[in-house]
């Protein structure tokens, strides 16, 4: 893991720790207080009592390398961040509370604004939690550390529950390193090995006239891509999941840096955060596109009209009703 270089001095290390052990004797303090409200205390105690609750240190987010996961966010120490999908980005909510906020203690916000380097401004904000302390967000997403992350550059949390996972600068989920920024070569095909493997790790979408249906899109391997009809393309969303999915594997969206284009605009492409793995699912024109399992070679369009809900699609994302060849769809 690339990270910059810091010191902790051991004095610093210790007063982190007890800055959160005095903030949560204050409150068991002040619970106590008010359950024996009218009782007379020492002026020593009313004192003790009355302190304010201490402001969390500066946090400060940064981008750091990660081998298996790419980019991901740290706070000042090189500690990996987390975010939850129990909780909610719009609007922001925490719902890790008590032993879970012990596991995955939750990134505090200061009075002063929290620092970035590599992270975009507009995406960090805070969050009031249950308990009255503010929380860091990204994206809209509550950050945390994870208890068991000993040293930085650990990844521990990453995938625990398949609910937790590490922060990408973007406040997604990291989820696997992207390719190497390379220029894919033609490689000569090996036994069953189709030659345009060469496209492996990126999202083609090419326009390819069918006999049958007309124009219609595909990936660079000819897989014919369709879309679902109980989705929804405004806002994007996916409802293809369990036997759904495996009957119907969502196509992968590597990356703006790994797109390949021919005969579709690139306006209509984008993606999806899945809500099963987080994985990103390639959208035309807003329409999560998937491939069908029964279509075994390139060209097969076996999946038109299943169900009377599954269509190959055009280049614009329209579904492909008629057979008559001339690609118009709605």
């Amino acid at each position: 893991m690339e990270f910059p270089r810091w010191a902790i001095p051991a004095a610093a290390a210790l007063t982190a720790t007890g800055l959160v052990v005095t903030a949560c004797g204050q409150e068991k303090a002040g619970a106590q207080r008010n359950a024996a409200a009218g009782t007379r205390q020492s002026p020593a105690a009313a004192a003790t009592s009355a302190a304010p609750k201490p402001e969390p240190e500066p946090t400060t987010l940064e981008v750091a390398s990660v081998t298996r996961l790419g980019k991901v966010v740290t706070d000042g120490r090189g500690m990996t961040l987390y975010r939850f999908d129990n909780d909610t980005a719009r609007p922001p909510a925490s719902t890790c509370e008590g032993a879970c906020a012990k596991a995955w203690p939750p990134v505090w916000a200061g009075a002063a604004e929290t620092e970035v380097k590599g992270v975009r401004r507009s995406l960090v904000g805070k969050v009031k939690r249950p308990d009255g302390r503010w929380q860091v967000t990204l994206g809209g997403w509550p950050l945390y550390r994870f208890a068991k992350d000993a040293s930085p550059g650990d990844v521990k949390g990453q995938g625990v529950g398949g609910t937790w996972y590490a922060a990408a600068p973007t406040g997604k989920k990291a989820l696997t390193a992207a390719p190497t920024e390379k220029a894919p070569t033609e490689k000569a095909p090996t036994g069953n090995k189709p030659a345009n493997d060469r496209w492996k790790g990126w999202t083609v979408v090419r326009a390819k006239r069918d006999p049958r249906l007309g124009l219609i899109i595909t990936d660079g391997r000819g897989r014919t891509l369709y879309r679902y009809d109980k989705d929804t393309s405004r806002p994007p969303n996916s409802v293809c999941f369990g036997a759904c999915k495996k009957a119907w594997p969502p196509a992968v969206f590597n990356g703006w840096k790994h797109l390949k284009l021919e005969g579709v605009s690139k306006k209509a492409v984008n993606f999806i955060e899945r809500k099963d793995d987080g994985k990103c699912q390639l959208t035309i024109n807003g329409w999560p596109m998937y491939f069908y399992e029964k279509d075994a070679r390139p060209g097969d369009t076996k999946g038109q009209g299943v169900g009377g809900v599954w269509w190959a699609t055009t280049p614009e994302g329209r579904k492909v009703m008629s057979a008559t060849g001339n690609g118009n769809g709605y």
